[in-house]
């Protein structure tokens, strides 16, 4: 429906895709370049052209320079400047990731947001951008795309829909579902995963170790844990309804029953260095032999081909590599978010138009079947191309989520995207150690949450 008054706990950016509290950047992406896209609108190009001089914007980034993100967005927007050469062209100021957000905020109260805004802190759209008009209205321009429009998720439609019919933030066309990755030397389900119940799953895991990471946001924990309340009943609706309104009350059954869980795993199946384990310790752990299976987004797939052989040991082999997603065909991703790129409303007419150009041409079949390939997912209101389907086939890890994503798949939000942020980025991570030890119950565990969300939210 419609959104009215928004109080929503997401996290914005491509990334997006499982949890938008990612691990750091610390693997690399193959970058995969797509056709040639169709040439530029008339109109398009008119409006710039027009003024008889090339329309040369800047805007901050931070998939930039060694971040994984960079690997395809770099070549991404050298794309968009050869296709649209002597028209309009795209300069990245490398930005570091770690206060980011901050960043666009200061440029904001300056007056100087930069023509494409890519991303931002989810409260901040909507309560200080939104309201105050800091955002171009992307509605009139997507009903006049149907090509565009048509391929967007329905759900972000929905979600980036004002209620009086504005939208603000480009609604995204690309959902990646996580599930968990697993070395196929060392174990491999005795059935079909997506049939089996998270009790028989976990009871098929058997001895095997499980790489999780506890350090910073707990990534790899959240996501397993993420799974397990889903997987209860009424776990799947309280997590999306989170999407609109933060959890703050844990001590409900679904999430007290995986919390047990999570805590049965770490005490009988987590990795020996879990415990203060960072995302790239458990990655490490992983790739080293120490552990049968990880979880972590698509994109992880990078990790697995021979070029990052460097980082295998103990006679590791990313061919050996399978992926999953998790028992009932659960895979964790926000449909329900604000999208990557917005349009400052400061902008000049020429310069919304090179942005709306850009916005166009990474929703361009072409490129959304690159994006893919390089970093996986699934557009499910796009018909891919014979050579896509043919060259994901290629990529064992991405082709298995592919062959599990399918209608009846349940996506849920990751916990760490529906919670407040404080408790997200630190508290949850904090807290895991004392879980896994037994110092807390479940039941302490979830008290102890629904504290620090009481406190981050009545600040």
């Amino acid at each position: 429906m419609k959104r009215k008054a928004l109080a929503l706990a997401l996290a914005a950016g491509m990334l997006l895709s499982a949890c938008g509290s990612q691990p750091a950047e610390t693997d690399t992406t193959p970058s995969s370049a797509p056709a040639e896209t169709t040439e530029a609108s008339a109109g398009t190009e008119t409006a710039a052209a027009g003024t008889g001089e090339l329309i040369e914007v800047t805007i901050p980034s931070y998939k930039t320079g060694e971040k994984v993100g960079a690997v395809f967005f770099e070549p991404q927007v050298e794309r968009f400047n050869q296709k649209y050469e002597g028209v309009y062209k795209i300069n990245l100021e490398a930005t570091p990731e770690d206060g980011f957000k901050d960043r666009l905020k200061q440029l904001a109260q300056q007056n100087m947001l930069p023509v494409l805004v890519q991303g931002g802190d989810t409260d901040w759209i909507t309560n200080v951008v939104i309201p105050n008009g800091m955002a171009y209205d992307l509605s009139d321009w997507l009903n006049s795309k149907p090509e565009i429009k048509d391929i967007l998720l329905d759900d972000a439609i929905d979600f980036n829909t004002q209620e009086d019919g504005s939208i603000y933030t480009m609604p995204l066309a690309t959902v990646r579902p996580t599930g968990f990755f697993y070395n196929s030397a060392m174990w491999e389900p005795s059935g079909d995963v997506s049939a089996m119940t998270m009790d028989d799953f976990i009871a098929d895991i058997g001895d095997q170790q499980i790489a999780f990471s506890t350090a910073e946001n707990g990534w790899v924990s959240a996501l397993f844990l993420t799974a397990f309340i889903a997987a209860e009943e009424g776990g799947t609706e309280l997590l999306q309804a989170g999407t609109d309104a933060k959890i703050t009350d844990f001590n409900q059954p679904a999430i007290i029953a995986g919390v047990t869980k999570l805590q049965q795993l770490l005490q009988n199946n987590a990795a020996s260095n879990s415990i203060g384990a960072t995302y790239a310790d458990a990655a490490n752990s992983f790739m080293s032999g120490q552990a049968a299976l990880i979880s972590n987004g698509p994109w992880m797939s990078a990790d697995f081909e021979e070029t990052a052989s460097a980082n295998w040991s103990n006679g590791f082999d990313g061919a050996n590599v399978r992926a999953a997603l998790f028992p009932g065909d659960i895979g964790i991703a926000t449909t329900r978010s604000y999208g990557e790129w917005w349009i400052s409303a400061s902008a000049s007419e020429e310069q919304i138009q090179l942005a709306l150009a850009f916005l166009e041409f990474i929703n361009s079949p072409e490129e959304i079947e690159a994006y893919l390939l390089a970093e996986g997912g699934d557009a499910p209101n796009l018909t891919y191309s014979e050579n896509f389907t043919a060259q994901q086939a290629e990529t064992q890890v991405l082709a298995d989520l592919g062959a599990d994503t399918n209608e009846n798949t349940v996506f849920a939000p990751c916990i760490l995207d529906v919670i407040p942020s404080s408790v997200a980025n630190s508290d949850f991570g904090r807290l895991l150690p004392s879980l896994a030890d037994g110092t807390y119950t479940p039941e302490q565990f979830c008290q102890e949450l629904t504290n620090r969300a009481v406190e981050a939210t009545a600040e």
